[in-house]
């Protein structure tokens, strides 16, 4: 709102406005400031809220997805969320199990993320795949990304080997190889990976 704070020139737009008839995802809810929380439950009852600095309740009608890797059961018996709304939003809930209870997708991510980091023909070998399948991902889905992103960086051939997987999911320390690291693609790499998080 425009005035409402220092640097505030102009009108903008918040995310449930420009979701309006539509639907906005709120990732890890279990973060959100308690003092907030009862603002967004506000929201959910009643489709209006105002902006900061606002004196005029603006309506909207938006679908709310949210989720969490925490269990909002122990964080509402903690007092870091409120009871009611967990209710609120656990209308529809979906449990999606931890990435080493369902291992038959490994392949499938990993594949995904291989295409998605590099964009060309890289594999990832019968050998190294099994490993990444005993591996307990501690961190999910998000861990196996940034792992394949990792791997690509320092693989020069086509195909991916246990040598190239880090020592956490060989469960040794690779002796060095001496083999050439190709700075120049390194930071080409990350230049694009910079680009295109700016343009999304």
């Amino acid at each position: 709102m425009k005035g409402s704070f220092t640097g505030a020139v102009y009108n903008k737009q918040g995310l449930f406005e420009i979701a309006d008839n539509g639907s906005v995802l709120l990732d890890e809810i279990a973060e959100m400031p308690f003092s907030l929380q009862a603002k967004l439950l506000r929201v959910l009852e009643n489709g209006i809220f105002r902006r900061i600095g606002g004196t005029t309740d603006i309506k909207v009608d938006v679908r709310v997805i949210s989720a969490t890797n925490k269990d909002l059961g122990e964080e509402i018996a903690a007092g870091r969320f409120r009871e009611d709304l967990f209710y609120r939003l656990n209308v529809i809930p979906i449990t999606v199990p931890p990435l080493r209870e369902r291992k038959e997708d490994i392949p499938l991510l990993a594949d995904h993320f291989l295409k998605k980091t590099t964009g060309t023909s890289k594999r990832i070998s019968p050998e190294a795949m099994k490993l990444l399948m005993d591996y307990s991902w501690k961190g999910n889905v998000r861990e196996l990304e940034n792992i394949i992103e990792r791997v690509v960086l320092f693989t020069e051939g086509e195909e991916i080997q246990p040598s190239n997987l880090p020592a956490e999911i060989t469960g040794y320390a690779p002796e060095f190889t001496g083999a050439r690291v190709d700075i120049d693609q390194i930071i080409s790499y990350m230049e694009k990976k910079y680009l295109l998080t700016a343009l999304n």
